[in-house]
Parts: structure tokens; C-alpha cells; sequence
């Protein structure tokens, strides 16, 4: 009904209580018609019952069945009358008329007139009347028992009389009298449905006509007009709509004209917008390569100066170690700290460049979270003492030994904590609490909080602390050093790390650095070995020096504990609790005082051994006055456990160190690499160190050799024609017993993401090449524990050669390990490559075979690394890194320099005796 039209809902109301009416009426009086008719039929019932039963008295009394069968008979020829049965007082038939009686009934026997009984069944009533000798008059011929049975006053039954009406002849008048009553009903329903249905017309026509001209209004339409035949509201509602129809389409003429004028102003104002859009495009791409630019060019001089700074440094600590005067090694020892912070500057910038870039990529791998809190401390220890202020550590004991994270990372974000707080501590403490927070399904969150005392900060130096190259205060990179950066990196570590970090501070209290990391649990975590298991340990800490972490630490490791803080509480526990080792907690002024001779003298005479610990670093006379083994906070585990268990006399188990001299199974070592003088490199340098050597030129012949010859390390070439390193590493892999065999990646490109991606394809580790003696050495007895006794080249000295040397005889002999002969053959080769490779680079560049191209410049980079050519060879190393990442618009230039380059050293080649330089530095040297 709610989505009925108003013609419907007018029919509705105007029919709906007609219908009803004339439908209960009809109901009323077709129902009471019909009751009347059948109560009718069984009155008359009633009465011809009444009627037959004296009319039977005299056959029934007398027995003349004649008599009683004429009477049935001339029953069944009244009006509805079926059948008639005569009964004598014994129920015995004595007369019947009619067919059977319906025995079927519809009701139970109904009692009338207290004498007759009415049966009504499917198809007939029924009416049985007593008969009774009352009222007959005996002839005279009778017997006489007749008479004496006739003058008696006594109602006696005689029998009975049944008749039996149809209700045939009701029915049907039943059945007429609805047909007309319905007849009647339907008639004059259609005559009302007649007049509704003109009246709901003459109403919903005209509102129908008003609904289509709304409609077309609303469509657009707005010269449309409504026109209707009918008065009164009809009238007035479509007088109103066409006023608001001539309201709109004049609103609309004015609208239009102001929608035009402000089309003309927006079209003018998105043409500025698209020149100014694309002002700012321009802009954004120069910001971003400027962007690009400016990383790239930190990270080139972080690595250029990188170099020689290192030199710096570690001739620096060799002339420190030479005979020098206290003026100059307080020169040397200026130059050392002026080049370890220019290092740590640079190490800063090369990060945050890393992180301006989006290429900062955290390693995942198991380690000791207390080891790395303990090892930061360990180093910034020193620093704190020269200020006189102390350092605290707390790691709960509910955190798991092992987690699996970026080590180096964390640690550079502790460290940078740290030691700022130190470095803005004046006197008090700094101290640090590693605590769990969350720990499920295999994921950890854990919380680090460094505390200092120091000169704290303001809610607006706050606000500045994690904005590069500032800090709190201007004032403190005079006073303080540092170039801001530490906070901004640690920041960004912290958030890739998939945590964050906050301070709290107060000027002059102190600051709290406190942050959190997710990190995953080691499934092969195992607890700290309980080597102190039984061990009975007394705390004295008359000074209460914070001790939680070493009685988490030392109960972790199975010693029990008990903690004293007076001499006088000694004697008595330790009668009833033998002690083992007693472990003092002093400071310099209780030494000085000799407050822990008191102590020491109860220990001696109750044979208990004693570590003490010093909160701070002691000065050497006061630490000479102990005759007790001496620990400073902070220590490590490994420091403790270690005293504890020599103080116990408990064994210590001892690595046995490998006989050195003793003979060693030689491993056989696969070389993988499709450039023949890279190849006959490694080959040659793996065979002066000992080692069995196998070598394939390609990736199927590496895949067989590693199933039929079984070696024990494989050193893979990446980018070899027909099945790559990653391919042939898959493969390898899949054989049956080689999921652990060590296959090392050697290329010539591995930046952090590729070496991510090689370790993920199946690879145990990576080498960059050139790859020197030195470092195969170090592979081999890293992955195969073989140690070669071969005499190690001595490594080039720095400064020897600049990138534009087209050939460099010292270079290119240390390349070949000092082998004159090996020198020559890869020179040559390199040459013999050039000379076919020069016009195939062309053709490839002409054909826009990017890929082929890859390939080929490759190949020429890996030879170019191993022949002592630093000019052709950055040449191959830049067009080679510009084609992996995709940067077309350096591609013409760099292939012209690769040409330049080859043109140079092929035209060197023909003008000079190379050989005859390379021979004679052999001779020389012999």
C-alpha cells in the first residue's frame, strides 16, 4: 500500500466499506435463511412423527401388518418424506416404506417434546415417535383381554414409528437462495465500483496531470504549464504550480547568465592554476633530483673522505706506538680524536643520506640483548668516569636471551643515547632499563629507558630535538660539540624498527629518553646455562648501590642469594646459611675508611671468598689497597660469572684451540664464473692457498659438478648467459644434501639491498670483487674451517693509483696476487675481450637491446676489476650501475666514455711493451 498510487487509494476508501458491508449483510442473512430452512424441515419432521404414531396405534396393537404397511405407504407420499419404519414395542419391524434408512450421522440424538427423537444425518433428519395405547375404542368383537387393556387409564407403549425426511429439496432452496444473495451482492458492488472508479478519475486525472508537470519541471522542463477540469483546491494547487514553474524559469535565466560569467571567471582562474601546477611540477622534479643529487653526493664524499680518514686514524695509532715525545702524543693523540670525530660526522651524514633516500635496510639476525647493553657501557664506561658521574644498567629478568633484530642498529641508537646523556651529565648518574611490554606469538616489544640527571631541557628546546643538523640549545654545539644529527637517526632506526621514541625532561633535573622496538623471538632461545646452580651467594651493600640487575642476573644463572646491610646481621645468618661467596658493594670513600675491613675480616674467618665491586672506577692506590678480585660497574655477565666461578673453584670449561700444525682435510672448492680471466683468477689464487679446485664455466656445468664431484664450497658468479647464479643456487639447493652446502655470491656490484636479495635467493654469503687472496682465505676457512698456511700478499699500499690511470703496473700485479704470469694472461684476455666485445656494444646500442647490453658491459666490468686498468674499469662500473638503475638520460655519455676508455687502453697496449713492465717488477722483486 505505501507505494500505491492516489487513484488506487481513492478506490480503496470509496469501495472498501461497501464491500465489507455488503458482504457481512449478505453472510448475516444467507446463514440465518438457511438455519431457518433446515429448522423447517425438521418441524415438519416433528409433526408428521406426531401425526404417524396414534395413526399406528390400532395395526400396531392389533398386529395387522396391513394395515401398518399402508399406512407407511401412504406416508412416502408426502413432501420430503424418504422412508418410514414400523417398530413393535420390541423393536421387531412390522412396516417399511421407502428405501433404507441413512445410517450416517451427523449429530447426536436430540430429544423433543420429551417423547420424539431427532437423528439428523448427510443426507436426511430422522424423527422416531413412541407409540402408545391411549385413546383407541375396541370393537365388540374383540377378545377380551382387549378390553381389559383398553379401560385402563395407563399410558403403554405399543412400539415405535420412524420417518425419515430428505433434505434434498433444503439444500437446493439453500443453494438459490445464495446464488441470488451473491447475485445481488455482486451487482451492486460493480455498480459502486462503476461510480469510484468516474470519482477517483475525476480526482487523480488532474493530480496525475500536476505530477508529470512537476516531473518535467524538475527534468529541465521549465516552460511547462498544467491545465486541469476541476475546481476548488485542483484548481488552486495548479494555479500554484505554474507560478513556481514561472519563478524557476525566470531564476534559472539569471541563473544561467551568473553561471556563465563565473564559467568565464574559473576558466581563467584553472588556466593560471595548470601554468602555476606545472611551474610547480618543474619545481618538485628539480627539488627531488636535487634531492638525489645532494644524497648521492654525500654519500660519494662520505666514502672519498672515508678513505684517506681511515689511513688517518690508523697511522695515528701506529705513531703512538712508536718513540715519541709527550708533546707529540698529545699531537697524535689530537689527530686521532679530531679524525675519529670527523669519522663518526661522516658515518652520521652517510646515514642520514641513507634515510633521505628510503634505502636504510635493517638486518635480521639472533643476539644477546644484555651483551649489547653491557658492550655500549663497557665503551662509554670511560667516558663517564673522566666526569666523575656513574652508570647504571637494569635488564628484567623476564626479558628472553635471545632476539632476533638489527644488532648493529640497536646499538647505534643506544649509543647515541648514552653518551649524549654523559656528554650533558655534569655530576650524578645516568643509568638504563630494558623491560618487556608485550610478548606473543613470537613477536616481542620490549622498552628502553635512558635516564640521566643532567642540565635537562625546556618544553620549547623539546620541540627542536629531532630536527637535523639543531639542537636543544645553540649554545650547546659550542659548549658540547656534536652536529644535531644522532636524535634524527636514531629516530628514524627506532621507527623502522616499528617503534617510536619520546623524551621527558625538566631543566636542570634531568631528561628521559625512552623508546620501544618490535622485535621476533629466537625459536632456538635457550636459557642461560645455570652454571652457578647451588651456589649460596651474600650480598653486602652497606651503601644501597643499586643491585637488582645482579640478583636478576645471578639468580637467573641458579645461585641462590641473600643481602646484607650491617656487620652485625652477619655472624648469625651466616651460622644458619653457609655462604660460599660474599660480593661487596663499595665506592672509593668506603675504601678509603676501611669500612670493608670489617667486612673482609668476617669473611676470612668464616672461609667465604669475596668479590668486591666498585660502583665507579677506583684510583689505582685505592684499588692496590683490595686484596679481593676488583669488578667496576658496569660489567658484564660474562665478567661476573666468569669471577664467581674461579672464586668457587667450580671448573671452567676451556675451548680446546685447534692444532694448527696439525694436518687438515683439504676442501674442495667449486669456481663458478662464465669470464675466463675472472675465472683462471680465482682458480689460480684458490690453488696457492692449498685447496682442491674445481671450476665451471657456466651455470649448467656448476649444477653437474655439484652433484657428481660433491664439493665443499661453491664460489658463484650472478650474471652468467643461460642460467644465472640465483638460477643455478635455486637448483643446487633443490638437490638432495646440498639445502646447507656454503655457496658464496661473488659480483661486482653488492649494495646492501642486492646483498639482502642474494642472501633471500638462496645464497651464505657474498664477496665483492676484485676479490683478493686475503679475503678467499678468509671465506674458505670461515665456511670450511681450513686455514691456509700460504704466504699472504702484501695489500696495496694507499694513494699507488688515481681512477684515470689507463693501466697500473702495481695495481694490476696485486690483482694477480703478485704473479707476474697470471698478470699477463688476464691482461691479455681483457684485451683479446675488448677487442670483440667493441663493435658487438655498438650494435646492441644501436638495436636498443638494453638487456644484451647489461650483459655485455658486464662482462667487460668483471675482467676490467681483476687487470689493473682504473680508468676503463669506473668507466664499466658507472655505465653498468646507470643501466641497473634504469637512468636513460646518462646512457649516451656513459657509453661514450666506455668507448673512449677502450680506444685509450687498446691504443696503449699497441704503443707499449706492457709485458716487459710486468716481467721486469717480477725480476726486480726477485
Amino acid at each position: 500500500m505505501k507505494h500505491w498510487s492516489i487513484r488506487y487509494r481513492i478506490l480503496l476508501i470509496a469501495l472498501l466499506p461497501g464491500v465489507m458491508v455488503s458482504l457481512l449483510l449478505g453472510m448475516f442473512f444467507i446463514v440465518g435463511r438457511a438455519t431457518d430452512l433446515s429448522e423447517l424441515l425438521e418441524t415438519r419432521a416433528l409433526a408428521m412423527g406426531k401425526q404417524l404414531a396414534p395413526t399406528c396405534e390400532y395395526g400396531v396393537m392389533t398386529g395387522n401388518r396391513g394395515i401398518l404397511q399402508n399406512i407407511a405407504n401412504n406416508m412416502l407420499e408426502e413432501r420430503d418424506v424418504r422412508a418410514v419404519n414400523l417398530f413393535d414395542q420390541e423393536m421387531n419391524l412390522l412396516a417399511h416404506a421407502g428405501p433404507r434408512m441413512i445410517s450416517d450421522r451427523v449429530s447426536a440424538t436430540a430429544l423433543k417434546d420429551d417423547q420424539l427423537q431427532l437423528v439428523n444425518t448427510a443426507g436426511s433428519v430422522r424423527v422416531k415417535a413412541p407409540i402408545f395405547a391411549q385413546n383407541l375404542v375396541i370393537s365388540d368383537q374383540l377378545a377380551e383381554q382387549f378390553y381389559a387393556q383398553s379401560q385402563t387409564t395407563e399410558m403403554r407403549l405399543l412400539g415405535w414409528a420412524e420417518i425419515e425426511l430428505s433434505n434434498s429439496n433444503t439444500r437446493l432452496l439453500q443453494y438459490q437462495l445464495i446464488t441470488s444473495s451473491l447475485t445481488i451482492i455482486i451487482v451492486v458492488l460493480l455498480l459502486g465500483s462503476a461510480f469510484a472508479i468516474r470519482v477517483s478519475r475525476n480526482i487523480s486525472g488532474p493530480i496525475q496531470d500536476i505530477r508529470n508537470a512537476l516531473n518535467d519541471i524538475r527534468g529541465g522542463k521549465l516552460d511547462t504549464r498544467i491545465h486541469v477540469n476541476a475546481h476548488g483546491e485542483l484548481q488552486d494547487l495548479a494555479a500554484g504550480v505554474n507560478a513556481m514553474a514561472a519563478a524557476m524559469q525566470r531564476g534559472n535565466v539569471e541563473h544561467q547568465h551568473a553561471l556563465e560569467q563565473s564559467s568565464r571567471e574559473s576558466q581563467e582562474t584553472i588556466d593560471e592554476l595548470e601554468i602555476r601546477n606545472h611551474e610547480l611540477m618543474i619545481e618538485h622534479r628539480n627539488a627531488v633530483e636535487s634531492s638525489r643529487t645532494k644524497s648521492q653526493f654525500l654519500a660519494n664524499v662520505s666514502h672519498e673522505i672515508r678513505t684517506p680518514l681511515n689511513g688517518i686514524i690508523g697511522f695515528s695509532d701506529l705513531l703512538a706506538r712508536t718513540e715519541v715525545s709527550d708533546r707529540q702524543g698529545e699531537y697524535v693523540d689530537t689527530i686521532r680524536r679530531s679524525s675519529e670525530d670527523l669519522l663518526n660526522i661522516i658515518n652520521d651524514i652517510l646515514d642520514l643520506s641513507k634515510i633521505d633516500a628510503g634505502k636504510l635496510i635493517l638486518e635480521n639476525a639472533s643476539f644477546d640483548l644484555r651483551d649489547l647493553v653491557e658492550e655500549v657501557l663497557q665503551v662509554l664506561t670511560p667516558l663517564a668516569a673522566g666526569k666523575g658521574i656513574d652508570v647504571y644498567q637494569y635488564i628484567s629478568p623476564d626479558l628472553p636471551d635471545l632476539i632476533i633484530g638489527d644488532r648493529l642498529r640497536l646499538k647505534q641508537v643506544i649509543t647515541n643515547l648514552c653518551s649524549n646523556a654523559i656528554k650533558f651529565t655534569p655530576e650524578g648518574g645516568v643509568s638504563i632499563a630494558v623491560t618487556p611490554i608485550q610478548q606473543e606469538f613470537g613477536h616481542i616489544s620490549i622498552q628502553f629507558d635512558v635516564v640521566d640527571t643532567g642540565i635537562g631541557m625546556t618544553p620549547e628546546q623539546q620541540s627542536r630535538l629531532f630536527q637535523a643538523f639543531s639542537q636543544a640549545d645553540p649554545g650547546i654545539a659550542r659548549q658540547y660539540g656534536g652536529t644535531g644529527l644522532g636524535l634524527i637517526i636514531s629516530r628514524a632506526l627506532i621507527e623502522a624498527m616499528k617503534g617510536d621514541i619520546k623524551v621527558q625532561s625538566e631543566q636542570g633535573i634531568g631528561s628521559t629518553f625512552s623508546f620501544t622496538i618490535d622485535a621476533e623471538l629466537d625459536e632456538s632461545n635457550t636459557m642461560l646455562p645455570a652454571s652457578l646452580k647451588g651456589l649460596k651467594v651474600a650480598l653486602i651493600n652497606p651503601g644501597d648501590a643499586p643491585t637488582q640487575d645482579t640478583m636478576h642476573l645471578l639468580e637467573k644463572r641458579g645461585a641462590a642469594l641473600k643481602q646484607y646491610h650491617s656487620p652485625d646481621q652477619v655472624p648469625e645468618s651466616c651460622e644458619g646459611h653457609p655462604t660460599d661467596i660474599a660480593i661487596i658493594f663499595c665506592d672509593k670513600n668506603m675504601v678509603d675508611s676501611e669500612g670493608v675491613n670489617e667486612w673482609l675480616e668476617i669473611c676470612r674467618n668464616k672461609d667465604i671468598s669475596v668479590l668486591t665491586i666498585s660502583k665507579s672506577a677506583l684510583p689505582e692506590h685505592t684499588a692496590a689497597r683490595l686484596t679481593t678480585p676488583l669488578l667496576t660497574s658496569p660489567f658484564t655477565q660474562h665478567q661476573l660469572v666468569k669471577q664467581l666461578e674461579l672464586l668457587s673453584g667450580r671448573a671452567v670449561e676451556t675451548p680446546e684451540l685447534p692444532d694448527l700444525d696439525a694436518e687438515q682435510e683439504i676442501p674442495t672448492v667449486l669456481a663458478v664464473d662464465d669470464n675466463e680471466a675472472n675465472l683462471k683468477l680465482v682458480v689460480t689464487l684458490l690453488g696457492e692457498l692449498g685447496v682442491t679446485v674445481l671450476e665451471a664455466p657456466s651455470g649448467f656445468d656448476a649444477v653437474a659438478m655439484a652433484t657428481r664431484d660433491c664439493p665443499d664450497l661453491i664460489l658463484m658468479d650472478i650474471q652468467m648467459p643461460g642460467m644465472s647464479g640465483n638460477e643455478a643456487t635455486a637448483r643446487i639447493r633443490k638437490l638432495p644434501g646440498k639445502h646447507d652446502l656454503p655457496i658464496v655470491a661473488l659480483t661486482a656490484h653488492a649494495m646492501s639491498d642486492e646483498r639482502q636479495a642474494l642472501i633471500a635467493n638462496g645464497f651464505s654469503d657474498y664477496q665483492t670483487k676484485p676479490v683478493s687472496m686475503e679475503q678467499l682465505a678468509r671465506i674458505i676457512e670461515r665456511w670450511t674451517g681450513f686455514k691456509s698456511s700460504s704466504e699472504q700478499h702484501t695489500p696495496l699500499r694507499q694513494g699507488t693509483f688515481v681512477s684515470t690511470d689507463i693501466f697500473n703496473r702495481e695495481l694490476s700485479l696485486h690483482q694477480a696476487n703478485g704473479n707476474p704470469g697470471l698478470a699477463i694472461d688476464m691482461f691479455n684476455m681483457l684485451l683479446d675481450m675488448l677487442r670483440k666485445e667493441k663493435d658487438n656494444l655498438l650494435d646492441l646500442w644501436e638495436e636498443e637491446e638494453l638487456e644484451g647490453l647489461l650483459g655485455a658491459i658486464h662482462r667487460l666490468h668483471g675482467a676490467a676489476r681483476y687487470c689493473g686498468v682504473p680508468a676503463l674499469r669506473a668507466a664499466l662500473e658507472a655505465f653498468e650501475s646507470g643501466l641497473k638503475a634504469k637512468q636513460s638520460q646518462d646512457y649516451p655519455q656513459q657509453l661514450r666514455q666506455v668507448m673512449t676508455e677502450t680506444e685509450r687502453l687498446l691504443n696503449w697496449s699497441s704503443d707499449q711493451n706492457w709485458r716487459a713492465q710486468l716481467e721486469s717488477d717480477s725480476t726486480e722483486k726477485a
